[in-house]
């Protein structure tokens, strides 16, 4: 591939090439660059031209190998907005975490008997449930349809007994007055 053909792309074609190898689809791309999702598919088939390839995919890792990137993600998908080690270290943030749990978990494996470490992990108290609504801007809803109709039955009982205690205290009150 010719450097010259790489030098063609503007900067939205590099971006929307960029998130393509980080696993986004066309209306991801678009909320993340803040544009139509027309508009990211237009960037990617004028860089599929540009680029000579075929699919989309093709088009990013030959662009990641130009730029010098990783052109594959590990085994592991990691979602670009987990902070890196380097980062973090430097930053004080999780990687030191990691070191001082490891630092536990060695300190906390003190009974060894026949050679074999016992270690107890406990599990952290988090919500098991998702909520029907985002609680951050740009929170994608991901329920799934059994989810959503337990939040319908929810909201159903729930205006169900509300209306209820509605009536009651109608009833109460006219009874005051009557």
């Amino acid at each position: 591939m010719v450097k010259d053909s790489f030098d063609k792309l503007n900067d939205g074609q590099r971006h929307c090439l960029r998130l393509v190898l980080a696993h986004l689809n066309s209306k991801e791309i678009g909320r993340e660059l803040d544009i139509s999702p027309h508009t990211v598919d237009q960037r990617l088939r004028e860089s599929l031209r540009i680029l000579e390839c075929n699919t989309r995919f093709e088009a990013a890792r030959k662009f990641a190998e130009y730029e010098g990137a990783e052109p594959y993600q590990p085994l592991i998908y990691q979602s670009p907005d987990v902070e890196k080690t380097r980062e973090s270290s430097i930053l004080g943030g999780s990687a030191n975490l990691a070191k001082e749990i490891e630092n536990n978990l060695i300190a906390g494996a003190s009974n060894v008997e026949n050679g074999a470490a016992a270690l107890v992990f406990e599990k952290p108290q988090t919500r098991n449930y998702r909520l029907p609504f985002p609680r951050y801007r740009g929170e994608k809803n991901e329920l799934g349809s059994v989810e959503r109709l337990g939040w319908v039955i929810v909201f159903a009982i729930g205006s169900a007994i509300s209306f209820g205690g509605l009536l009651a205290g109608l009833e109460a009150l006219s009874r005051l007055a009557g």
